[in-house]
């Protein structure tokens, strides 16, 4: 069983302050993480601390992600990652994976499979070790691993009103781990020009583990028990401006204003397994500013990329501020999808020009070198 496999960007240059680990803080963390993670600053700080605890190897600094489709759970984690791979200092701690949370359970025997985790943990500590790695260097690199352990919601204990045995046994599982297990692990080593089997005893307790989900019952859940009758909770009513200047009201409810943790184990998690978490993040649904933002600014943003096409063909691609507030306006419209939505929106508005702009109707779009989305242009699309 292998981990997911992550393609990362190339790392922009690192902050002066990540130069080394002695020098390292949560907040140079935070800004180098920040780099590619835009409209979640404070759940960025809670993982930059949570990361700063791990390295340094004091005490753990476990992470629970909680968050809609589309907000940046698996983009967080893979600039962790990055952050590992850019700064050298870090080298020791670049055995990070990212699983889902079905693989770590034998659904045949209601089994617990902490193997399966290691061995994703190993790959990746054999990937900058090399191959001829010791037993005492694998071990060490595989003791310092960041696991990352994705759509944790869907092993809850309860599902559709009925026990999951799946969910206790996951949970029960990597409490165990979170706690600190030493954990019999059969693997080879290579040496002589054989490989050796050997049975490596891996100590978890400095293991720094990050669970996430998307949650999505959590948040009516919590929205009907604010809504209920005799509740003295209120949710609030904005006036927002459009776009295009127009005002509206709008009911505004987010779940970290009304989030208990008791909520939590209504939904099904067990109150030891929340215990193991230093923090319960919750990432915000992208509001329109959020998502204008990840537009104009993310490294890898539909805007960036197609920027980046169109470099080949000796254009310049331009997003005016109100094609870019149109554009986040409408993806704010899918609030399930998040930052996914602008792959959509705009997508729709740029793929003729990509596709064929010896078009009549694209040509003429493209002025001195320069094709520039207006918002008249975004109007007539979306």
């Amino acid at each position: 069983m292998t981990a997911m496999t992550t393609t990362l960007s190339p790392p922009p240059a690192l902050e002066p302050s990540l130069a080394s680990l002695e020098e390292m803080r949560p907040r140079a963390i935070f800004t180098e993480l920040r780099r590619g993670v835009l409209g979640q600053d404070h759940a960025l700080k809670l993982v930059a601390v949570a990361t700063f605890k791990h390295v340094t190897g004091k005490v753990p600094g476990n992470i629970l992600l909680i968050g809609n489709s589309g907000t940046g759970k698996t983009t967080i984690m893979n600039n962790v990652q990055r952050l590992y791979h850019s700064v050298e200092a870090l080298r020791a701690f670049r055995a990070m994976t990212i699983l889902n949370a079905n693989l770590l359970v034998d659904s045949d025997r209601l089994e617990f499979r902490p193997d399966r985790l290691l061995s994703a943990v190993e790959q990746r500590a054999r990937g900058y070790l090399g191959r001829d790695v010791t037993p005492e260097d694998l071990k060490e690199a595989m003791e310092k691993a960041t696991v990352c352990i994705d759509e944790i919601d869907k092993m809850s204990t309860v599902v559709a009103g009925k026990p999951n045995p799946l969910g206790v046994v996951l949970q029960q599982g990597l409490l165990t781990l979170m706690e600190g297990e030493r954990v019999a692990y059969k693997t080879t080593v290579h040496e002589g020009g054989t490989d050796r089997p050997i049975t490596l005893e891996i100590d978890t307790t400095r293991m720094m583990f990050i669970c996430g989900g998307a949650f999505e019952g959590l948040y009516d859940q919590v929205y009907f028990r604010v809504t209920s009758p005799g509740t003295s909770e209120r949710i609030r009513t904005e006036a927002v401006r459009s776009a295009d200047g127009e005002i509206r009201l709008e009911e505004r409810f987010t779940l970290e204003q009304f989030f208990k943790q008791q909520d939590l184990f209504d939904y099904g998690l067990v109150p030891q397994f929340v215990s193991r978490f230093d923090n319960v993040v919750l990432l915000n649904d992208l509001d329109r500013a959020s998502l204008k933002q990840i537009l104009l600014e993310s490294v890898d943003s539909p805007f960036t990329r197609s920027r980046r096409y169109f470099e080949v063909i000796g254009i310049e691609l331009v997003l005016d501020d109100t094609a870019a507030a149109l554009i986040a306006e409408r993806a704010a419209k899918d609030s399930r999808t998040g930052a996914r939505a602008l792959r959509t929106v705009f997508g729709k508005l740029i793929t003729p020009y990509e596709f064929d702009l010896d078009d009549s109707k694209t040509r003429q779009a493209v002025v001195d070198g320069r094709l520039v989305i207006d918002g008249d242009m975004v109007r007539r699309v979306i």
